[in-house]
């Protein structure tokens, strides 16, 4: 359980790369959706709460989850999909939790339900893209969050979300590696070269 000095320089320069990755994505998400239809970009009401609060906790579950599997997990290769696998299972149990039966299979909830609020703080603007072309109808006033289709709620709210944070921890370890690991593997190359030198 004990987690070496190696292990934590590893588990920070991984924590970066994912959190500049996943900033960079976002933003490129707003400007796409801005992009493509001007008229129907919304602007944020509150930076803080809609774009820099759900990046920080992001970045934060996101550390802990890679920080527990580290300590935890015998092959350490799996750690990084740590919080991606988090995700996974609490995504599907909010889900199931706020299924409703009555009138049909549907998925109900509040605006000021903490799985729903856990949900959007989870929320990528990549993935948003999607509602311009297919959009979310339902019931959302007077505080009720009743979308229409249980079907594409499911994928753009759980699916496409969970799809995102396995493919962008498969990046941020290839950025990791590229701009880390190399720099670190040429630099005994070069001093042992240097030593073969100095001696003759």
């Amino acid at each position: 359980m004990k987690i070496s000095t190696s292990e934590i320089k590893s588990i920070v320069r991984t924590i970066v790369s994912w959190t500049f990755l996943n900033l960079a994505l976002n933003m490129i998400g707003l400007f796409i959706t801005k992009l493509l239809n001007a008229a129907e970009y919304g602007y944020f009401e509150s930076i803080t709460n809609e774009f820099v609060k759900p990046l920080i906790v992001q970045s934060l579950l996101f550390g802990i989850c890679l920080t527990v599997g580290f300590a935890f997990l015998k092959n350490k290769k799996y750690a990084p999909y740590a919080f991606a696998a988090f995700q996974f299972i609490i995504f599907h149990v909010i889900f199931f939790l706020n299924l409703k039966i009555h009138h049909g299979l549907h998925f109900e909830s509040t605006f000021t339900n903490f799985g729903l609020s856990y949900l959007s703080y989870c929320g990528q603007y990549l993935v948003d893209i999607l509602y311009l072309y297919f959009p979310i109808s339902g019931i959302f006033e007077n505080g009720l969050f009743k979308p229409d289709n249980l079907g594409t709620f499911y994928i753009h709210w759980i699916l496409l979300n969970i799809v995102y944070y396995f493919a962008i921890t498969w990046v941020s370890l290839k950025v990791t590696t590229f701009f880390f690991k190399n720099k670190t593997d040429i630099q005994p190359v070069r001093k042992e070269k240097d030593k073969t030198e100095s001696e003759s």
